[in-house]
């Protein structure tokens, strides 16, 4: 995973090429399917996998104002947001091993869990229950969504089921979760809610 990313920030110049997405639209409209979750005003936000700091800039083109902290565990990616971005909290850190002693009202990530491991799912498992429990109101994060047996084939990128996304969002949620899909031809987007209330707002 890494090599993939020293490639791209060495090979490109624009910052959504440089943390592997095919185009800024694209990227982009994985960004609002997540700013969906909720009323985002003056909340606070972690964005966990950072990157270049991406989504801090999106927001700040949308005219959101809030309290944001990105935290990646790749030292060039958080030097670079720290460059485009000064003044802004941006940190390494890997959450599973040094867990932060605050939480924040909802908690992103785009893009990390595209990448095949040994077991995505254990680390998908892990990483999204950690993160819920340092967010208040929920969580968002998207996933590569499986189209056909091909998918299996691209040995470098995790595709997903939503059958199997649907059970585990419901198990680590408590059942307070939600799934979109129709953004992307290849994307959904879980939304993991803390209270009903939230839900259904």
């Amino acid at each position: 995973m890494r090599l993939f990313y020293v490639s791209k920030l060495i090979g490109f110049n624009s910052p959504f090429y440089r943390v592997g997405w095919k185009s800024q639209n694209t990227q982009e409209a994985r960004f609002n399917a997540l700013l969906a979750i909720g009323n985002l005003k003056g909340k606070s936000i972690l964005d966990l996998g950072c990157g270049l700091g991406c989504l801090y800039g999106y927001l700040k083109k949308l005219g959101w104002k809030g309290e944001y902290t990105g935290i990646d565990v790749l030292d060039m990616m958080v030097k670079g947001a720290r460059d485009r971005f000064p003044g802004v909290t941006f940190e390494k850190r890997n959450i599973l091993l040094e867990t932060p002693r605050r939480q924040w009202d909802y908690v992103f990530i785009s893009g990390i869990f595209n990448h095949r491991v040994k077991d995505n799912w254990a680390w998908i498992g892990e990483t999204v229950q950690s993160c819920f429990k340092l967010s208040r109101l929920g969580m968002a994060f998207n996933l590569l969504k499986s189209q056909s047996q091909d998918d299996d084939s691209d040995t470098g990128f995790f595709y997903a089921k939503r059958a199997d996304l649907e059970q585990k969002a419901s198990h680590w949620s408590g059942g307070n979760y939600k799934i979109v899909s129709g953004y992307l031809p290849d994307d959904m987007t879980a939304y993991l809610y803390h209270s009903e209330r939230e839900y259904h707002e």
